[in-house]
């Protein structure tokens, strides 16, 4: 028998796009489906779009005060009676069939990972099956995306610690999620190696009205660790220098960036080059520098490095432009169409 898959979204004003996404859901292939809606407290008008399929057999629709995407996911958890749960952000849909092959994959894992439309080419470089250890050092050092949209996941992955993180979080609650899960598998993880989520861009989302600064950056790192001491022990410079590295980067992309080379956030990614014996130029210059058309500089230069000692980055950004562009095509045809 086919297991039943819960799909919970939570909505916050998202009126222009949660119809879409929901279409979406329901016109899967694949049939055994839960769909869980769960309205934070939108005030856009969200809500009465979402009512109108409360009465479907297979579609239940919830309401709570605005508590954040965190609480609607584990509401929605709390909700569901499927054996497998997947994350849909209503301003996103699903595309094709991707769900049915996803399902296909599950029977030997607890984690199946799909690629979205941003990550196409990552997601076709790695292998059919990753290891549960190197999934759990991809999760913390954010060497692979850390959303939860595109996942697989079987509910006895979800415990009391799993969505658990105070509101406060609102930036990088996904990479705590999901480092969470990372560390309670026990199975090593399917990969379905196409894109079958449509990640939006979204002006309004959670990700682009809030700042990563600094201060945030280290309480997540800091909380990160503690997360994973269970299972490597107090000493893991490397992937310390790697993870931060990778959130310092982040910072750089915030329209609001705000640089101190003497920050301690900024100290410890040195500190972890210098006890993993790395040493990396490009990286200490940025790190060393305050002044933001100083920053802006050696990022862009750090950028030209490195695609001059990866010729293939070249080529990837190439067939990422020509991704977007095909994909928008796709979505204006679609939308004209009907």
């Amino acid at each position: 028998m086919e297991p039943l898959v819960s799909i919970i979204v939570p909505v916050y004003n998202t009126a222009e796009y949660v119809e879409e996404c929901i279409q979406s859901i329901l016109s899967q292939t694949y049939k055994n489906i839960e769909l869980i809606l769960v309205n934070d407290g939108s005030t856009d008008g969200s809500g009465d779009i979402c009512k109108k399929y409360e009465n479907r057999p297979n579609v239940i629709y919830i309401e709570q005060d605005n508590l954040g995407t965190t609480a609607a996911r584990r509401r929605g958890v709390e909700e569901s009676h499927g054996e497998w749960i997947m994350f849909v952000d209503s301003d996103d849909i699903l595309l094709d069939n991707g769900l049915e092959y996803m399902v296909e994959l599950s029977g030997k894992t607890n984690i199946v990972l799909s690629g979205h439309t941003h990550n196409i080419n990552l997601i076709q470089k790695l292998p059919d099956i990753i290891s549960k250890d190197e999934y759990l050092k991809m999760i913390y050092t954010r060497g692979i995306y850390v959303a939860p949209f595109g996942r697989l996941f079987h509910k006895s992955l979800f415990n009391e610690r799993t969505l658990a993180f105070p509101r406060y979080y609102v930036l990088g609650e996904d990479y705590l999620m999901n480092l969470q899960i990372a560390i309670d598998n026990k199975e090593d993880i399917r990969v379905y190696k196409q894109s079958m989520y449509y990640r939006r861009y979204n002006p309004l989302s959670t990700m682009h009205i809030n700042s990563l600064t600094f201060d945030y950056c280290q309480k997540i790192c800091s909380l990160a660790d503690n997360m994973v001491m269970g299972v490597w022990g107090n000493r893991f410079p490397l992937l310390q220098m790697k993870q931060r590295m990778v959130f310092f980067n982040l910072t750089l992309k915030d329209v609001r960036y705000h640089s101190d080379s003497h920050h301690p956030f900024v100290k410890d990614i040195k500190r972890y080059m210098d006890e993993a014996g790395v040493w990396r130029p490009m990286d200490r210059w940025l790190l060393s520098v305050s002044s933001p058309w100083a920053v802006k500089t050696v990022w862009n230069l750090r950028k030209v490095w490195m695609r001059l000692g990866h010729p293939s980055m070249f080529l990837r950004d190439l067939k990422k432009m020509a991704g977007m562009v095909h994909i928008s095509y796709i979505m204006d045809s679609t939308r004209n169409s009907g």
